[in-house]
């Protein structure tokens, strides 16, 4: 070989080293870009973790759930406060029921004007035997002040209040209002659960109260659950086994008579307890095979 030919072979080789460390600098240059790139991710992420209101776990033996129906207009409550004691007998017992959860109707706000005096019977008939239910639109400064007190007790023993929102949120901001006054060393923005799947009640809440609320709980909004617990012309074999039911029928019977499953099955309020208990989105079918046709809760 002439030195011709062994220079340029020299700078061929040359050449390719070249090109082959720099494609492992670039490789390696990588790696660590998704090796840091990854590490600040996770960051990043428990940051938005730590600093949002991350979803504490329901606690059966310390925590509250307060039960909130507005009737005003809708009929769909009573089906709710049907489904509402359904659950929670099914799982936990009818004297669990009177000492870790408080009902009112009447939670309202603009639309006060439109409330149904005849859901008054539903209520009576559905949690009557099981601690009975406050009557906000009769009687609004008792109900705020029964809330208030049974708010404060559970918050004052190391449990959390869960507010199923199944009406608007101006009830829910006059309690806290006042629980600020009263117990201020309490962080309601953790310790008080406003949970809400309708767009519809959040318009029909007075701007203020429900800025309010908002701001001063740890407030999530889910997404509506009409998806999965509303059908329009009912459900006969959902309907059978409601009624039937030897616990619980009394309930559906009175919530039915109120608003017809056969003009609309809808309970989808009680999607935000379904949310509070952590049992995911239960449909219609489900529902009926897992809380009435089973015979737990008697």
């Amino acid at each position: 070989m002439n030195n011709r030919r062994r220079r340029n072979r020299n700078r061929h080789e040359g050449r390719l080293a070249c090109q082959a460390g720099a494609r492992a600098h670039l490789i390696l240059s990588a790696v660590f870009a998704v090796t840091a790139l990854s590490a600040a991710g996770q960051a990043c992420g428990a940051e938005r973790v730590s600093a949002g209101k991350a979803k504490r776990e329901f606690d059966p033996n310390r925590d509250l759930i307060s039960l909130h129906y507005d009737h005003a207009p809708d009929k769909d409550d009573g089906q709710s406060a049907a489904a509402d004691r359904t659950i929670l007998q099914t799982l936990f017992g009818a004297e669990w029921i009177k000492r870790h959860v408080v009902a009112v109707s009447g939670a309202y706000g603009k639309n006060k004007k439109t409330f149904n005096r005849r859901s008054d019977h539903v209520m009576d008939v559905v949690f009557n035997d099981v601690g009975g239910w406050l009557a906000a639109h009769d009687q609004p400064d008792k109900a705020v002040a029964t809330l208030v007190d049974r708010w404060g007790k559970t918050l004052a023993a190391g449990g959390d209040v869960w507010v199923k929102e199944g009406g608007q949120s101006d009830i829910t901001a006059k309690v806290v209002r006042r629980l600020h006054r009263k117990m201020p060393d309490i962080d309601t923005t953790r310790r008080i659960h406003v949970i809400q799947h309708s767009k519809w009640n959040e318009k029909q809440t007075h701007e203020d109260a429900l800025a309010f609320t908002r701001k001063n709980t740890a407030y999530v909004k889910i997404p509506d659950a009409n998806r999965y617990l509303n059908v329009k012309g009912g459900d006969d074999k959902f309907e059978r086994a409601a009624v039937s039911h030897p616990v619980f029928g009394p309930s559906w019977r009175a919530a039915f008579k109120y608003y017809s499953p056969r003009v609309r099955l809808d309970f989808s309020d009680t999607g935000e307890l379904m949310y509070i208990l952590g049992l995911g989105e239960i449909g219609i079918e489900s529902f009926r095979e897992k809380y009435l046709e089973t015979r737990r809760g008697e």
